[in-house]
């Protein structure tokens, strides 16, 4: 598991006014929060997160190693991102909350699944279909998978897998629902059939016309 270094500054004040400078000038507001302890406000440049999200293979699940300068109470230590506040429109990133952890406690994070291999069902015109890109699990800090990586390429058309199906790491434990559908390949639909029944249904209408017609 990554571990990342993020450097930070304590926010004492925390108007509108000083959030907006503070976005302005290029930092982004966060929260460090949770293990028993008060909420601390502070400020990260943004440039600095996203730069070490991007070097890590783990990005936004990575473990980091928060220092933060001028806090009034110690608040350094292991952290992970548990939510973000973006902009509706824009995207830009406005707020991050930091979740205090332990090593030696279990927390509850989500793991993206990326999809690997060659569904047989796709290459007979089946339309395979990812339906879970995130599972719940609690394990370890250190034990946080980078990504849950499902293997399709036993797919059939018309078969699917479950979140019991799953592999994973040992020390970490999902907490989705078992019968929870992670990926299908589903038969494609054929419009063709849906055209014939119209087409019938409207030879059948006009017959019926034309023999209403006849009777009169």
């Amino acid at each position: 598991m990554d571990k990342l270094k993020l450097e930070a500054s304590y926010r004492s004040n925390t108007s509108k006014g000083r959030t907006k400078q503070l976005r302005r000038e290029g930092f982004v507001t966060a929260n460090v929060f949770g293990h028993d302890s008060e909420s601390v406000a502070i400020e990260v440049k943004l440039q600095d997160l996203l730069d070490q999200i991007k070097s890590s293979e783990t990005g936004v699940h990575s473990l980091i190693d928060l220092k933060i300068k001028g806090s009034p109470k110690k608040a350094d230590g292991m952290v992970v991102i548990k939510d973000v506040l973006k902009d509706p429109l824009t995207r830009k990133l406005l707020n991050v909350g930091f979740q205090r952890v332990s090593m030696k406690e279990k927390i509850h994070v989500g793991v993206p699944i990326e999809l690997v291999g060659d569904a047989p069902g796709a290459k007979f015109g089946g339309m395979l279909e990812q339906m879970l890109d995130e599972l719940q699990v609690s394990c370890l800090p250190g034990n946080i998978p980078a990504k849950i990586v499902v293997d399709v390429s036993g797919l059939e058309m018309g078969s699917m897998i479950r979140v019991d199906e799953l592999a994973l790491p040992d020390g970490v434990e999902v907490l989705a629902d078992p019968e929870t559908l992670v990926a299908n390949c589903r038969p494609p639909h054929v419009a063709v059939e849906t055209e014939e029944v119209e087409v019938a249904a409207e030879s059948s209408t006009a017959g019926a016309s034309t023999e209403s017609k006849a009777s009169e």
